[in-house]
Parts: C-alpha cells; structure tokens; sequence
C-alpha cells in the first residue's frame, strides 16, 4: 500500500510550548507549516516560569493568555533569601514582567492561536518515525496509519530524547545533576507575592512562584544521591525545613499528604548542536540545562524567532550558538554558586549575596542576562570578573584573621571558577 504524502514549507515535530511556538512564527511570516505531535499537552512537571523576553514573543505573535482564559500569574522577578536572611530582591529591569502559568495551559492557548492559521496542518496522535532532509515519515501508534511530510526544512522541537537530534547523529547522552520534586500550594503561603521565591540553606535550592490567582508551584531540588526523599516525603520535609517559612513548609506538607508529589530528573546537556542543512533543532532538543534559573522556554522561543527569520539552518546555527549559551552559562553558574561546598565557594557565594544588596547595577546586569534581555559573552564575562573581584577583596580582608590554609583553599576555588569559565564561555 502506497504512502499518502502531504507537502509543507516547514514540519515541526514536536508540540510542546516550543514547538507551537516555533510552528506559530513560520506560520506568521506565511509558510505553510505542518506540526507534528503524538501527545496531547500534558500535566507532567516541567518549566511553568516565562521571562519578559518569552511573554513578549507570545505577545507578538498574537497570543493572549488572558484573551484564551487560561490562568496566569504576573512575575515581577526574583526574590532570593541566602540561608534564612532576610531576602534579596531581584526585579525584572524597567519594570517588566514575567509569567507563571502551567505549561499544558500555556500549550492550549498557542494552539488556539496556530488553529487561526488556514496554512498550518496539525497531526496528533502521529509519532514520528523516519526523520531525512527533506521530510519525515509519521505513525499513529498502532502503525496503521502511515503518512510521509516533504518539506525543504525539518525542525526538532521534541526535546530531551530528540528523534531529530538523532537522526542528525548527535549524542543525547546527559549529565545528571538532581531531581526536581513539584507540588502545588496555596499561594498565601509564598514569602514574597508575584516573584520567584528562591530559598536557600537545605540540601538543595527551594523555588515557589504563583501560577494563577489560587494555585502556587514549588520546586524542590533533591540531589542526585538523595534520591531516597523523592519517595519518602518525610525525610524529604525534615531535610529541607530549615531553609523553610514556617508557613511555606506547612503548605507543602499539605500538599504531600494529598498524594505523591511530580519528579522530574534534572540534566545538563550543553547546548552546542543547532542542526545543518535542512533540518535544525530548537529548545531542549539543542541543549538544557538546571531549570533553577527557569530560562528553558524563553530561550527556546529565541531559537524559533531566530529560525523563521534566517535563509538556512547555518545563518541560524551562527546567530544562536554564542546567543543561547550564555543564559545555559549563567544558570548553571548560578545554580552550582547556591549548591557547592567546595573551598572558595562560599566567599563566591557570599561576595554575589552582598553585591546584589549592595549594587543597583548588579542587580540590574544579572536580570538581564537572567531574562535573555543580554546575551552577548561580553556582558556575562564583566558580571563573572565584578563577582571574583569582590569575592577576592573579601577573602584578602578575611585573610587577617582565619587560618591560612583556608585562605589558600578560596583562592584555589576562585581558580576553579576562572578556569571554568575561561573554557565554557570563551571557547569558540
């Protein structure tokens, strides 16, 4: 039997938030777009925080959370709290906002947005099962029906375990890192209303921020060698309620009591492969990284935006690498400053702390670059070189009246950091 073939400027597989996205910008500029997705959008735990950048592409491309009825929250950026000090205020610059919304919802209200547009066909319930450039060959899952998508440009936006990334034989192997334990919460108990609440001091860093008027996500990252917590919710409030508001951990004992709490695993892969010719790769299907810093979606709707408006996947390949590095880097910069143990940390850690209290323009600087505002290398390696030489101002101080091993323990450290961040953000 003969496969029925459908043709299209673009196929998109994969419908996730990055997906529709990336389906919704070709569409826009007038290709005729084919989407391809086997799952309806689904309720599983994974990036509910939009930065500016990403709220104002979905503005721009016409879609309106509110217009949809789908439930949001406003986020004004990000209120972190170093080991039960009081917090320190991180505000989106200029006064913009941010989004909380569950990703299934913010799914929906994109498709409702593609579905306006007569050149855009969507195939559900299709797997895809050959991937070549100048098309796909898609399945239902019982493989009676098959159908094959020519199309001069074949996009990857289906994430971690890609079936475009490896059919262009790129490695999907990642390095674990932790896992992120999700419930949901009344929001009254958040410490700061309408910001990402960031809570330092447990084994792992806390994140609560609202999703809507009554409903309130918290993250809870868990070691990876902690794995024991996810299952056991006792351990897992003991271990972090010293890093908790009395409230926050009452609200999230609550939530446990109700059933299991949402796992997902957390995974670095670095975002390096963008694709060639005829077929590129967007979102987590490039790279990801710790979701702490919540920059996934906005800089998959970068690579979209970037994508529908380049002439080859090689403009497109040139225009991203430097561009969606920089927020990986200063993510898992971030993430590993608020979790290391190792000597030097602390001073790193303690030297960012006070200039964020301290510095206007610190604060302003790391939002940007934290809102893919700024995502020029330049911008990240003046941020990383104020950070080392305030930490190693406090160390000379410190130097005074500690132990000189441990003097020399930090500044071995701050090498680490120097060294880290000469090869991952200076490497070509």
């Amino acid at each position: 039997m003969r496969t029925p073939e459908r043709t299209a400027d673009v196929v998109v597989v994969g419908g996730g938030p990055v997906g529709c996205v990336t389906a919704l910008a070709f569409a826009k500029s007038g290709r005729r777009v084919c989407l391809i997705d086997p799952d309806a959008p689904s309720n599983r735990l994974t990036g509910e925080w939009l930065h500016p950048t990403g709220a104002g592409i979905l503005t721009n491309l016409g879609v309106s959370l509110t217009e949809a009825g789908v439930e949001h929250a406003p986020g004004h950026g990000f209120a972190i709290f170093p080991n039960g000090e009081s917090p320190i205020v991180l505000p989106y610059d200029g006064g913009e906002r941010g989004i909380g919304v569950r990703q299934h919802l913010l799914v929906n209200a994109v498709r409702a947005a593609l579905a306006r547009y007569e050149n855009v066909t969507v195939l559900s319930g299709y797997r895809v099962a050959e991937v070549a450039r100048g098309g796909v060959t898609a399945v239902t899952p019982d493989r009676e029906t098959t159908v094959r998508v020519a199309a001069p440009l074949v996009v990857g936006a289906d994430g971690r375990q890609s079936i475009v990334r490896q059919a262009l034989g790129y490695s999907t192997s990642c390095r674990p890192l932790s896992y992120m334990v999700g419930v949901l919460i009344d929001p009254a108990a958040l410490p700061v209303a309408d910001y990402g609440n960031v809570l330092l001091g447990g084994p792992g860093p806390v994140l609560a921020f609202r999703v809507g008027a009554n409903q309130a996500r918290v993250c809870i990252d868990v070691p990876a060698d902690r794995v024991a917590w996810v299952r056991n919710p006792a351990e897992l409030l003991a271990a972090y309620r010293p890093a908790l508001p009395v409230a926050l951990h009452a609200a999230i004992a609550d939530a446990l009591a109700l059933g299991p709490p949402q796992v997902a695993a957390n995974q670095l892969l670095p975002r390096r492969a963008y694709g060639r010719t005829g077929i590129a790769l967007v979102g987590d299907a490039v790279g990801h990284c710790h979701p702490l810093c919540a920059v996934g979606m906005s800089v998959g709707f970068l690579d979209a935006m970037t994508l529908a408006t380049c002439r080859s996947v090689e403009e497109y390949t040139g225009l991203r690498r430097t561009a969606g590095r920089v927020p990986e880097l200063l993510s898992m910069g971030l993430y590993d400053l608020f979790v290391g143990t190792d000597d030097g940390t602390p001073e790193l850690r303690a030297a960012v702390f006070h200039l964020w209290r301290t510095s206007a323009a610190a604060r302003r600087d790391t939002m940007r670059l934290l809102a893919v505002r700024e995502t020029r290398r330049a911008a990240l390696g003046v941020t990383f070189a104020r950070l080392l030489t305030v930490a190693s101002r406090q160390v000379a101080i410190g130097a005074l009246t500690r132990p000189v091993s441990r003097t020399l323990g930090a500044v071995a450290g701050f090498g680490r950091w120097a060294g880290w961040f000469a090869r991952e953000a200076l490497a070509r």
